[in-house]
């Protein structure tokens, strides 16, 4: 195109903020213009450079625009669209538009600013005919292809790539779930948090590109669900998977992250940023060698430098993502620092004075207390979630943030849910619930009873609380916490089962 582009300054009055919608606008405008005008009207013309434009602002400092329709909801560059009262009219017709033609995502490049205004409408009149054809979205994709476009992708949905989208997030609002269909779709976002930081790892592993989308709109929506039900998540980060402890760990890591930033208050894009920064902090770990990273001995000092290579690695892996230099700045230096510690003698060495940031140690104390109770290939008797809880007390104001730390501790309470207890009656139990009273070491636990097989099925729950009527002794009491692993046990498989 010959049209000079305008400086991003000079865009018409409206924030970044307001960016996505302004590309809804011009969207809109030039497929509805296009019906009822010729290529050479002046309107028309108007409308491919406001089109042409928004996607230039859009873009900013990356490649490419992504758009995307989940659950009821526009997501420009992985952020979801702020609904105005103003645009509720543009943004539902917008819906209906994309819906009628199965679109869910889309991608237009930087070189769109070099097409031609013919290109821009045959891929209006595209999108326009497409509701007219018995499978609207096959047709499109095969007719953009047809045209050479270069400039645009449109991809069938890829189910695990999405959050569950059966309902809008302000239809889920008002539908009230019951307490195992919040438990079934925490189990979802479990599942695909970590499929998508596999994804993520195998991608960047063999030097593909990698975008952030997937996980940044799985975060977004486990923020929604962990606002609801901190317990539900909190039991998740429960499970451990010994063959596939890196990926599983940043899960659990980035749950606990943000269920301490929920302690703390923090708002939700706040919450969202920091529940990324913990599903990536130890992408750098797909550069160790396997012999390193599993060798059951000790590590030799050649060997150590190169662990503590993992999160600089973790940095400038984040570097290389498909996504807006803004985006990943906001995630960069919390993965770089969770190892610095909160007296900055960790790794790596920096000659930094100021205090590492706030989800720099965040991080730091969810990296920790996740690895301390896995169990590893060269630690093989993980500690209980309480007595790790008591040996990252000893690194309270060396190690990490002592008033974070403190929040952490009161957070997950004397005995952390999923922990395993053993009673005096010789029976177990996992804690299923916290006190609801000032006797914080007898919370509520879920019974579990041999099956006969070596194993164990679910039992009814108690409260430690409970006392004999006559004598006004405790009917049970905990001698001892043993790690579920002893027991090939999965806390969440039981305590969030029907």
């Amino acid at each position: 195109m010959s049209d000079t582009l305008q400086p991003r300054d000079t865009f018409p009055n409206h924030s970044e903020k307001y960016m996505g919608e302004q590309f809804l606008i011009a969207l809109n405008s030039l497929v509805q213009t296009i019906r009822i005008h010729q290529d050479n009207n002046q309107l028309v013309k108007d409308c491919v450079k406001k089109f042409t434009d928004s996607v230039h602002h859009l873009i900013s400092d990356d490649d490419s625009l992504t758009i995307q329709v989940y659950g009821g909801r526009f997501y420009f560059q992985d952020e979801k669209l702020t609904l105005r009262k103003k645009s509720e009219q543009l943004f539902k017709n917008m819906l209906q538009y994309f819906e009628k033609r199965g679109l869910q995502e889309m991608c237009i490049y930087q070189s769109i600013t070099n097409a031609a205004s013919e290109q821009i409408l045959t891929f209006a009149r595209l999108l326009n005919q497409a509701e007219h054809e018995e499978k609207p979205l096959d047709w499109l994709i095969h007719r953009v292809e047809e045209e050479d476009l270069p400039w645009v992708i449109i991809e069938h949905p890829d189910e695990q790539d999405a959050p569950e989208t059966d309902d809008s997030p302000v239809e889920q609002d008002k539908k009230e779930l019951s307490v195992q269909e919040r438990k079934d779709r925490g189990r979802k976002d479990y599942s695909y948090a970590l499929a998508s930081i596999k994804e993520m790892g195998q991608k960047l592993f063999t030097k593909k590109r990698s975008g952030i989308r997937k996980g940044v709109r799985i975060v977004q929506n486990m923020v929604e669900h962990l606002i609801q039900d901190e317990s539900i998540y909190l039991t998740l980060s429960t499970i451990k998977v010994y063959d596939d402890y890196t990926y599983t760990h940043s899960v659990n890591v980035a749950i606990l992250s943000m269920c301490l930033g929920k302690h703390i208050k923090l708002p939700k894009p706040a919450m969202e940023r920091l529940g990324i920064c913990g599903l990536f902090h130890d992408l750098g770990k797909i550069w160790l060698p396997p012999d390193i990273l599993n060798k059951p001995g000790k590590l030799n000092d050649q060997e150590f430098k190169e662990i503590q290579m993992h999160s600089l690695n973790s940095a400038r892996l984040i570097v290389r993502l498909r996504a807006s230099r803004d985006r990943k700045a906001k995630i960069l230096l919390a993965p770089f620092e969770h190892h610095l510690k909160y007296n900055l003698q960790g790794y790596p060495f920096v000659q930094w004075q100021k205090p590492i940031s706030l989800f720099g140690r965040i991080l730091a104390i969810a990296d920790v207390y996740d690895a301390l109770t896995s169990a590893r290939v060269y630690r093989s008797e993980p500690l209980t979630p309480d007595q790790a809880l008591a040996k990252m007390q000893e690194g309270s104001g060396t190690d990490f943030d002592p008033l974070l730390l403190k929040v952490f501790i009161n957070m997950l309470g004397v005995y952390p849910l999923g922990t395993l207890l053993l009673l005096d009656n010789g029976i177990m139990g996992l804690v299923s619930g916290a006190s609801e009273s000032e006797e914080l070491d007898r919370p509520r636990i879920l019974l579990l009873e041999p099956d006969g097989q070596r194993g164990f099925v679910k039992g009814a729950e108690v409260d430690l609380r409970e006392r004999h009527p006559q004598t006004g002794d405790f009917l049970r009491n905990v001698v001892q916490s043993v790690h579920p692993s002893a027991y090939g046990i999965q806390p969440a498989q039981y305590l969030l089962q029907e």
